[in-house]
Formats: structure tokens, sequence, C-alpha cells
């Protein structure tokens, strides 16, 4: 299990490490590039990866929220999380000082970050900075060129830009991997999808991420050892009157009870807009049209 050490805490990472610096809340293909020099960095030595990273923060802004970041971190092969409140306080914090607590909370042997790396107040802190601090420390640091994907540079803003689009293909090509949502299904609810023959399980999302374009999607959704198939509507509910929010998941095939239970709804691709039908035989004739194009 991924090991979070509180950037706030007394706590203390006493194994030796490699820790990649940035904020990798949507850990995109430029940051599994950092981590797979971080890793081979790590095998050479026998060194533990860490991934500094933040919590908190502007609502609405996070591709991943925290939980979904540790979820990631731990199946990429990362030991740890040093992982800083992104509030205020920390905003204000000095180059300088956010070194020597690097330095202070972790036995850092290598350091690996991108070249457009900034820290501290008013991001006055670049990789030249990190680089005098690591050879204080006796630590190396490995500064590795930003990665480009569709002429553009590989960043968060890109990955929120295709969310806006709802242009899950290519951000799933910009991720490195599926773009997903972890979450609890929901034990509320009108059964509305039960009645038409196609059960859901609803999720209601964090307002701390970054909203993904309503619509409907293709989905998967891995349980006890299997991954299921489905179809997703995430946004309103017209035909039925509901304007509330919410991811709806039906999976193809799967017969089991999730009320209650926490699930990861992986997105494959956009299938539709969202539509309001003339009556609820309208919409189920939809949902089997739907349904075969991701059979």
């Amino acid at each position: 299990m991924l090991k979070i050490i509180d950037y706030d805490s007394a706590e203390r990472m006493e194994e030796p490490c490699v820790l990649m610096l940035g904020y990798f809340d949507g850990m995109h293909i430029g940051h599994r590039a950092l981590l797979h020099a971080a890793m081979n960095r790590a095998a050479k030595e026998n060194l533990k990866v860490g991934v500094m990273t933040f919590y908190g923060g502007k609502k609405g802004g996070q591709i991943y929220v925290f939980d979904e970041r540790v979820r990631l971190f731990e199946s990429l092969g990362a030991d740890f999380a040093l992982a800083a409140r992104f509030d205020d306080t920390f905003k204000r914090t000095q180059k300088e000082e956010f070194l020597r607590a690097v330095f202070a909370k972790c036995n850092v042997r290598a350091l690996v970050c991108g070249e457009d790396f900034t820290f501290g107040r008013d991001a006055a802190g670049t990789a030249e900075d990190v680089k005098r601090a690591a050879f204080e420390h006796g630590a190396s640091l490995t500064v590795l060129p930003l990665v480009g994907i569709y002429e553009h540079k590989a960043a968060a803003s890109l990955a929120k830009e295709y969310l806006a689009a709802g242009d899950v293909e290519k951000l799933n090509q910009l991720l490195g991997g599926r773009y997903f949502v972890a979450g609890r299904v929901s034990t509320e609810g009108r059964r509305v999808g039960s009645k038409l023959g196609f059960p859901t399980a609803n999720l209601h999302l964090s307002n701390e991420k970054f909203p993904l374009r309503q619509g409907v999607y293709a989905v998967s959704v891995p349980i006890g050892g299997r991954e299921f198939r489905g179809i997703a509507n995430y946004g309103a509910r017209p035909t039925f009157g509901d304007e509330r929010v919410v991811l709806e998941v039906y999976l193809d095939g799967y017969k089991g009870d999730l009320y209650g239970e926490e699930i990861v709804v992986y997105f494959d691709g956009r299938l539709r807009d969202i539509r309001k039908f003339e009556s609820a035989d309208a919409l189920k004739a939809q949902l089997k049209i739907d349904l075969e194009k991701i059979r």
C-alpha cells in the first residue's frame, strides 16, 4: 500500500529515496516519463520511489482528486507520496523554505523533475534552484525535457481542454492510460434505470474535480477480477425533469448489487450528447442502440 507522508507532520521518510517533484494532478505522459526515470534510478540503487503531490486547492480544478491520485500512484509502482495542503499558507512558502522541507521530510538521494518545474511563492523556484539544493545535500537531479502530443505540450491544461470537450480518446492518449473516476455507489435514488430495464450504479463526483463535458460515454468497471463494459450518462436527466449532475453507469452483463460499494469507472469513449426524449420508451430504445455500440 502506498505510504502517505504529510508535508506538515513530524513524520519523515527514513529510507533512501528518489523523489519526483511536481503537482501531478493528472499523471499525463510527461509525468509518466518522470516516473519511469525515477523507477530506473531506484532499481539501480535500491531506493524507494516517492511522488510530491497536493491535496485541497481550488474546487473544480483537479483532473484527479487526491484519493484518485493515490490510487494511480500506487498502481504505477510508487512507494510513497509526500502530500502538502495547497492552501494560502503553502502558496506563500519561499522557494528556499520549500527545498529545506523536502530534504527534512525525506532521505533524498535523487530528485527528478521536468524542465518547466516551478515552485515556491510566485513560482520563483526553478530546476536550477533544485539543482543547487541537491548538490548541497549530496543528491543528484535528473531534469527531463518537455513531452509533446498532437503538436502541444503535454500539460494539465491540455487535459482539461479535452475534459471540457468530452474528447476522452485524446485525453486517454495524453494521460497514457484511461481516464477514470472513483467513488461510492449511492444508496439513494429513484431507481428509474431499473424500471427501464437498465439498472444503474449512481455516483456523485467530488466538486474538486474538473468537470467532464456532460454526455453519454462508453465505460468499463472492474469488479471481482473481471472488467465489465457499459454505458454511462454523466449529467442531467432531462427526460425525467432531473437537472442534478450525476454519473449513472449501466454495466452490460452484471447482475449484482453495487449499492454502497466503491467502484472505479474507466472512460473508453464518448457516444453522444444528452438529449430529452419524448417518452421513457424512446429513451429505452436509444439505450439499446448505445449498448450495441459498446458490445
